[in-house]
């Protein structure tokens, strides 16, 4: 009967997933890591919808590079305006559990003649796994990789 159970249930333990202790919160995975050392760093997305870098330090502070261009196309990150628009975000973080909130306290650009967006807080979820960065942002995540 007992053997009955275990074939029974031996399945259902193999389909829970990866066995792998890689989360830096598992007690049995080695160390507990803090989530906030974690994500001190540089950080840097390119892909389809937005070219940019974070970086986030370990006394709080926190920048944003966002990179676009005004004709479209590749977006050389060295380039010069007109070519290359950017954005300089600067500000600082605060973290409880994995929500990251950024204040953002002064923005520049490389446009002479350019307006800067309105400064807003950014509240989000976050996961980082390995040198991946997660912002769990309402209409989607958003996936950073470690620079």
């Amino acid at each position: 009967m007992r053997c009955t159970y275990l074939i029974l249930l031996l399945p259902l333990l193999l389909a829970c997933g990866n066995v792998k202790r890689t989360n830096s919160y598992d007690p049995s995975g080695g160390g507990i890591t803090d989530l906030r050392s974690l994500l001190v760093g540089t950080w840097s997305r390119d892909d389809a919808e937005k070219n940019q870098i974070y970086t986030f330090k370990e006394d709080g502070r926190a920048e944003l590079r966002d990179f676009s261009t005004l004709e479209g196309g590749a977006i050389d990150r060295n380039g010069a305006y007109p070519q290359t628009l950017v954005f300089s975000f600067s500000g600082t973080y605060a973290m409880v559990g994995d929500l990251l909130r950024i204040t953002f306290t002064g923005v520049q650009t490389n446009d002479p003649g350019g307006e800067t967006p309105l400064l807003r807080d950014k509240v989000v979820n976050i996961r980082i796994q390995g040198d991946k960065l997660t912002l769990e942002e309402p209409d989607g995540d958003r996936v950073y990789a470690r620079i």
